[in-house]
């Protein structure tokens, strides 16, 4: 791959881009580290549909869950600084994030459960999609060295 080094002539909107992506990706390790510290009693409190799915969360959706945002964040880093593993980290994120949300998808077929509840996964797939695409933009651009 022959990516050109232009790392000087990135425009100024490439770092507040880079922000933008750091806080999405913060809210996502706050949500984690939310739903990780539910107490019996909040979990209680959920809906019955939602309830039984967190119950029924596998230790490998919970693994991809802390994977996808502790990358997606990384690669946001890797924005802001401009650095060239920044789609890579996506990239990564991305495998996560659609491995964790596929207990639901298939937990709520098995369970004949509403599936608009997929209505947010979906977005935070389309959004990780997004942030790969436009670092793998800017990197062959050259802004990411």
């Amino acid at each position: 791959m022959n990516v050109q080094t232009n790392t000087t002539t990135a425009p100024k909107w490439l770092l507040w881009a880079g922000i933008l992506f750091l806080l999405w990706n913060l809210i996502g390790v706050a949500a984690f580290a939310s739903q990780w510290s539910m107490s019996a009693d909040d979990i209680g409190k959920l809906p019955p549909e939602q309830r039984d799915l967190w119950l029924a969360m596998p230790g490998w959706a919970w693994v991809a869950y802390a994977a996808g945002v502790l990358l997606g964040t990384l690669g946001a880093i890797g924005i802001v600084l401009r650095k060239w593993w920044a789609p890579l980290a996506f990239a990564f994120s991305l495998i996560a994030i659609i491995v964790q949300f596929s207990h639901p998808f298939f937990y709520l077929q098995q369970n004949n459960g509403d599936m608009a509840m997929l209505g947010f996964p979906i977005f935070i797939i389309v959004m990780a999609i997004i942030q790969w695409q436009l670092a793998r933009a800017w990197q062959r651009k050259g802004w990411l060295a």
